[in-house]
């Protein structure tokens, strides 16, 4: 964090410190005046107070300074205002009081008001840095995750360039398939790192999540109904979650509903224990056959990315294909 500029910023914070320093400076302003009375010509009895309030309102604030301002004409009016040694009042002395009072206030309310100028200043040059350092925070976040879904693309396409040499003849699906995945990677991508949706809870953010799947997928005869607990989880581990979401609810949208039977997939995001997470999403579709119950070796793509996202969440994932079918994610929240 940079330096900041205290200028004209009161050194004084304490209003017991404050106080204390308003009366002496006050008294010092005073036995100043009264040794070098000799040396002055008559009519400058506040000489030596203006001085005593300046430094006072600088170092302490209004309020001293006030008190200040107040002892010194009290003191001056006292002791240097002919006829000395009493509070006598006329129409010469109350001219010259209410001149040292106006003069006093300016600049008690100048000197305050660029010390509150200049605290706004160095406020938001706190904020400005802070913003500098988010920025560059996510500049790096942003990076790191660009690269690790360039790796995961790359990945995608080699299984499914084997999957093609396997069987040439299912090439435009898995083209297809591949470019919904790539552009759904991307609109996750945009939303999680949007400074906009930043804010937003964990269950508005997967609710977004989830349109965006329906919407690539052309899946409007699906229901998908979300209730998540608004965990906080950092924005690497967010993105992660959300495309592990996106590609098991695109298996659910695929494959379990075919041909636009209408179906509903639910999906539950809890807290079962202090810092871990639990995801079901669960779909009311045709399941899976019976010998593909316990999580089959060779299931596919989306068996293997589903199983990767688990991975990088520090998690574990079993999948249930009975009666519809059920996957579950339990992974840590930190």
């Amino acid at each position: 964090m940079p330096d900041f500029p205290r200028t004209l910023v009161r050194p004084l914070r304490g209003k017991l410190s404050g106080y204390a320093v308003a009366i002496a400076l006050a008294a010092v302003a005073t036995l100043v005046r009264q040794v070098s009375d000799h040396l002055l010509p008559p009519g400058f009895p506040f000489l030596t107070f203006f001085p005593a309030v300046i430094v006072t309102a600088f170092v302490a604030g209004r309020g001293p300074g006030a008190l200040c301002g107040v002892l010194s004409l009290l003191s001056s009016w006292y002791f240097f205002i002919p006829p000395a040694n009493t509070f006598a009042i006329s129409w010469p002395v109350t001219t010259a009081l209410l001149f040292f009072a106006a003069v006093v206030i300016v600049d008690i309310l100048l000197i305050d008001g660029l010390q509150q100028r200049q605290e706004k200043l160095v406020e938001s040059q706190r904020q400005l840095a802070a913003m500098a350092d988010q920025q560059t925070l996510l500049f790096q976040e942003l990076q790191h995750r660009v690269a690790n879904n360039l790796a995961s693309v790359s990945s995608m396409l080699r299984i499914q360039r084997r999957q093609i040499e396997r069987a040439p003849e299912t090439a435009l699906a898995v083209l297809e398939s591949a470019d919904q995945r790539i552009e759904l990677m991307g609109r996750v991508h945009r939303q999680l790192y949007d400074p906009a949706a930043r804010e937003l809870a964990l269950p508005e953010q997967i609710e977004n999540v989830v349109a965006q799947a329906q919407d690539v997928a052309a899946a409007s005869h699906v229901t998908v109904v979300v209730d998540a607990v608004d965990a906080r989880l950092a924005i690497d581990r967010m993105m992660t979650l959300m495309l592990l979401i996106t590609e098991v609810l695109n298996n659910s949208i695929k494959h379990a509903f075919p041909e636009g039977s209408a179906g509903e997939v639910r999906l539950n995001l809890d807290r079962i224990a202090s810092g871990r997470l639990r995801l079901t999403i669960a779909d009311n579709g045709r399941g899976l056959p019976a010998e593909q119950g316990e999580m089959p070796r060779h299931r596919g793509l989306g068996n293997a990315i589903t199983k990767g996202f688990a991975t990088q969440l520090g998690g574990t994932i079993t999948v249930d294909g009975s009666n519809g079918v059920t996957t579950i994610v339990e992974f840590p929240e930190d």
